[in-house]
């Protein structure tokens, strides 16, 4: 089983996962790490050569390299789940969307090297940020709320133990 955690970037899905994927005793993997190793380019540098659409086709190609895996959490880049291709490979996930207050988010990205975070202002990412709820919520199987990783974890460790 895949449990993949998806939310806007800073909402902590790299910090919940690794601390799930211990309390489970699973694996411990993150769509962006995974390009940038298999392709020996950060995500800025993907970006400024690329282009975005070119990285939004190597997330797709990330996902379906984990899609079948068994026992991993799975951390997903923040835009991955707007696109249609992307959401279907989704369907064979656990997806828990984080739910986090954008002011949280903005705190921890706004100092980043991030290519969206550059080239935008805060009003502009506010403004990103409402626009990829709809998308998150769409693919959640579970949404946790807070700021609380340890609160989190538990929740997504009660309800895949329950559930699955």
């Amino acid at each position: 089983m895949v449990i993949a955690l998806c939310g806007y970037m800073g909402s902590g899905k790299t910090t919940l996962g690794k601390v799930l994927a211990k309390k489970l005793s699973c694996d411990f993997a993150d769509t962006d790490d995974y390009i940038e190793s298999t392709h020996n380019q950060s995500i800025p540098e993907i970006f400024k050569l690329h282009g975005e659409e070119y990285f939004r086709e190597l997330e797709y190609n990330a996902i379906k390299h984990f899609a079948n895996s068994n026992k991993i959490v799975l951390s997903l880049g923040g835009g991955l789940p707007i696109k249609d291709k992307n959401k279907e490979v989704l369907k064979k996930m656990f997806v828990v969307y984080i739910k986090s207050d954008f002011e949280n988010c903005y705190s921890r990205i706004k100092n980043s090297d991030r290519p969206i975070v550059k080239n935008n202002t805060k009003s502009q990412l506010n403004e990103h940020y409402n626009n990829r709820i709809p998308h998150y919520e769409k693919v959640a199987d579970l949404v946790v709320d807070g700021e609380d990783i340890e609160e989190m974890a538990e929740q997504v460790e009660k309800f895949v133990k329950e559930k699955i």
